[in-house]
């Protein structure tokens, strides 16, 4: 059998169809069905809180399969203490320089890192997309912070609107990405994030984030940092 019959195989038996069996509207309406964009929203709004920590703790144990670090923070100021903490015990990986670049965000301001950090030699960047030392402050960043738009339990996936302010390269350029995410934007899997972007066009792009930068090009050896950050790390804000 080939490579493209057994993967057909694969989604057949995953659907739960025959290879023979007709596949139509009338014979499988789910299949062919549109999502309830409506109910779907309505059920992550009306989630309890001891429903928001089950898929806090899938997004933990998930992300551990990827080498993601979870971090659970009550507030700002103790999200603010693990950045710092972060940034105090990690080294550039490229030069000496010590340099941090943020988010254009509230939530990220709230932290206010360039006063937590004011006494380790650490300099605090915020994306200016009409600063022309933009691009230059990013590349000369260790860490890049980025305000999270959403995570996905079922694949410990941090997602991110592109826009002013908010760019790309905050999290694809230094070695290490820090990301913050309120737990009520934790959703169930791509079903729900689907219908969630349906109100949210990007200026840009979407990006979705599953864990650092890997690679097994080379002899089917896995090495980290390849392609972006060799370090990842998402705080989570629990309100409690």
């Amino acid at each position: 059998m080939t490579e493209r019959a057994l993967f057909l195989q694969d989604i057949r038996e995953a659907l739960g169809i025959s290879a023979s069996q007709e596949r139509s509207f009338e014979q499988i309406p789910s299949l062919f069905s549109r999502p309830d964009i409506a109910r779907i929203r309505a059920e992550i709004s009306q989630r309890s809180a001891e429903e928001r920590q089950v898929l806090l703790q899938r997004f933990k144990e998930n992300g551990t399969e990827i080498r993601l670090q979870v971090h659970l923070a009550a507030d700002h100021g103790a999200a603010a203490e693990i950045v710092a903490e972060i940034a105090r015990g990690a080294e550039p990986e490229f030069g000496t320089t010590r340099q941090l670049i943020q988010h254009e965000s509230p939530e990220l301001a709230a932290l206010n890192l360039a006063e937590q950090l004011a006494g380790d030699g650490v300099a605090v960047h915020t994306v200016n997309p009409r600063d022309p030392e933009a691009r230059n402050k990013t590349i000369a960043s260790y860490i890049g912070l980025t305000a999270a738009d959403w995570g996905i339990a079922e694949s410990a996936t941090v997602v991110q609107i592109t826009e002013p302010g908010k760019a790309r390269s905050t999290s694809l350029v230094p070695s290490i990405h820090i990301a913050l995410l309120p737990v009520e934007r934790i959703i169930a899997d791509l079903g729900e994030l689907q219908a969630l972007l349906q109100d949210c066009p990007p200026a840009s792009s979407y990006v979705f984030i599953s864990g650092p930068s890997k690679t097994g090009d080379i002899e089917s050896y896995l090495v980290y940092g390849a392609h972006g950050p060799r370090e990842m790390h998402v705080i989570v804000l629990t309100g409690k």
